[in-house]
């Protein structure tokens, strides 16, 4: 009985959504509320979009550049490299290499200028395991020939400093000494050795602007490490089981380490843009919801022209209850059209985003990773809009349907 007279509900709804009004009025007043959560809808869609396509972007950009694994201390800033720690990793059929980094902030001179920079110590070989040599813009990745060091520089540091590679002027980079404290002559409480620039790398990120490459000897004699890293970077096979692995790794440098994927080494990052993307998501389904009250004008003015079928539908013995469902799907067929409608031209203008590049970022002309405003679409994007847009509809339908209710049995 109870799914008869749902379904009878959904039928005598459905009909009053198609038929034509009495009253023009409340045609023209259910299509402002289709077209207000269509709107909305399709708001939605394009911007929850374009942040998964910027997120990609981003996420491509530091993962070129992080390694798949990094092993570092929990407290502490240095460690003695344990060899039979780094034989058990390496053994692992996943791993492609592990590597020795030191890094640290230095205080870098060229000429004029200056600027803090993290200068990272890597071994020869570091470049090539990598692929980092895909993201030079200028000169080569040479970190060391003839006892000669060299330096790979970020597009931010170079830019920062002016530095020409044609040149024959070496950078001077400061670091504090970790024995000898000089107060009375600040100049000597530092350690200065001396880089070539041979090239500078992009990736894109916030990278660009802090980092610079050597070489693990130059590193160590800066910042007096004998035998010390900071990190140990793992590389591993493609399309390998990062949690698994990472797992295994955990388990042999024990409680004193820290084991991060890509992500995690960006942790900052990655919430920051999520949460940017939960905050318009939250804005815009506030402004789905300021639409979806057009309901209430649409359903007061329908119970106003039904008030006639509701009357005889109480004559054959209808519930309370049966009426204010009838009203309620109506109110939720509206947004549902709307929110249906809204999400297909949501997926048709991201498409065409995605496909023709239509949109460009600052008018094509500035100097960016790409010229337009990437778009990458989401199933699990869908259903969410989808489910808020039935929940606000439903919350939104219930009030006028309940008042109608109220006043037929007060009668």
């Amino acid at each position: 009985m109870k799914k008869f007279q749902f379904k009878t509900a959904i039928f005598i709804a459905l009909r009053y959504l198609f038929s034509r009004k009495k009253h023009n009025m409340v045609n023209i007043i259910s299509i402002i509320s289709s077209v207000g959560i269509m709107a909305g809808t399709t708001a939605l869609i394009i911007v929850l979009s374009v942040f998964n396509g910027m997120e990609k972007l981003i996420t491509g950009s530091v993962n070129s550049f992080n390694p798949d694994l990094q092993i570092s201390l929990k407290e502490g800033k240095s460690f003695s490299i344990d060899y039979a720690l780094v034989k058990q990793v390496s053994e692992l059929e996943e791993v492609v290499a592990v590597h020795e980094v030191v890094s640290d902030m230095v205080l870098l001179n060229y000429g004029d200028r200056q600027s803090l920079v993290r200068l990272k110590g890597v071994s020869v070989d570091y470049p090539d395991v990598l692929q980092l040599d895909s993201l030079l813009i200028d000169g080569n990745f040479t970190l060391q020939t003839n006892q000669i060091d060299y330096a790979v520089l970020g597009a931010g540091v170079a830019g920062v400093l002016q530095v020409n590679l044609n040149s024959s002027q070496m950078m001077k980079c400061y670091y504090p000494r970790r024995t000898k404290k000089h107060l009375i002559n600040p100049t000597e409480a530092f350690n200065t050795r001396f880089l070539v620039p041979s090239g500078v790398f992009a990736s894109y990120s916030h990278y660009d602007e802090e980092f610079l490459f050597c070489s693990l000897g130059f590193a160590r004699s800066l910042m007096e490490y004998e035998g010390e890293v900071t990190s140990l970077e793992v590389k591993l096979v493609d399309k390998a089981n990062i949690p698994r692995v990472k797992n295994k790794i955990a388990q042999f440098a024990g409680p004193r380490f820290h084991v991060k994927d890509q992500y995690e080494q960006e942790e900052i990052l990655f919430k920051t843009i999520k949460n940017e993307k939960l905050v318009v998501f939250l804005i815009l389904s506030f402004i789905l919801l300021m639409a979806a009250f057009n309901i209430v004008g649409t359903l007061g003015m329908l119970i106003i022209e039904k008030k006639e079928d509701v009357e005889v539908l109480k004559i054959l013995g209808a519930s309370d209850k049966f009426i204010y469902r009838i009203f309620v799907m109506e109110g939720m067929f509206v947004s549902f059209v709307g929110g249906v409608l809204g999400m297909l031209l949501g997926f048709i203008v991201c498409f065409i985003q995605q496909t023709f590049h239509l949109i460009k970022i600052g008018g094509g002309t500035g100097n960016y990773i790409i010229n337009y405003y990437p778009v990458q679409m989401s199933g699990i994007d869908f259903l969410i809009v989808l489910l808020t847009v039935v929940i606000i509809s439903y919350l939104a339908s219930r009030l006028p349907s309940g008042k109608v209710t109220r006043l037929i049995s007060a009668k």
